[in-house]
């Protein structure tokens, strides 16, 4: 008598869960709230499809995030507030429960800027979590092809 066992493999392209991928980016970093404040350049857009490779990096050529304070220590809910400065926008965060995050831009200068800029808009109003290692800060973010992770660096 034969006995036959077949088995799935799950495949590497298969993509991961926004949750799963959140999840193993803050496995290898800190995601304490108050390691946020403080002015961050904006250095790089990446892609992740699992949360540990890293590939398709390409360096931006500009642009600041300033997170200049932080609401009461240890305590983050839906109505805390911080705001963020971004070019010629303003920026508020509006959750933050352990590493994810959740960013609306309240008000800006600028109609329209150059593409880069557009792109780094659309990655922070589609936030999805963050993770600090090191002095880089990693934004993963969520409904864009071929990039979901927005790379600065602490001044």
């Amino acid at each position: 008598m034969a006995i036959a066992v077949a088995g799935c493999e799950s495949s590497t392209s298969e993509l991961l869960s926004d949750e799963l991928i959140s999840s193993n980016l803050s496995k290898d970093g800190e995601i304490d709230p108050e390691l946020l404040i403080g002015e961050w350049d904006i250095i790089e857009f990446a892609y992740t499809a699992d949360g540990k490779k890293i590939s398709d990096v390409a360096t931006l050529t500009g642009g600041r995030l300033s997170i200049p304070f932080a609401p009461t220590p240890k305590k983050y809910e839906a109505e805390d507030r911080w705001r963020l400065s971004y070019f010629n926008s303003w920026w508020f965060i509006c959750s933050l429960s352990g590493n994810l995050i959740k960013l609306q831009i309240m008000g800006s200068t600028y109609a329209l800027g150059p593409p880069e800029e557009n792109e780094i808009v659309s990655a922070l109003q589609n936030s999805y979590s963050y993770v600090i290692k090191g002095n880089e800060l990693f934004i993963y973010f969520t409904k864009v092809d071929n990039k979901n992770l927005l790379i600065l660096k602490r001044l």
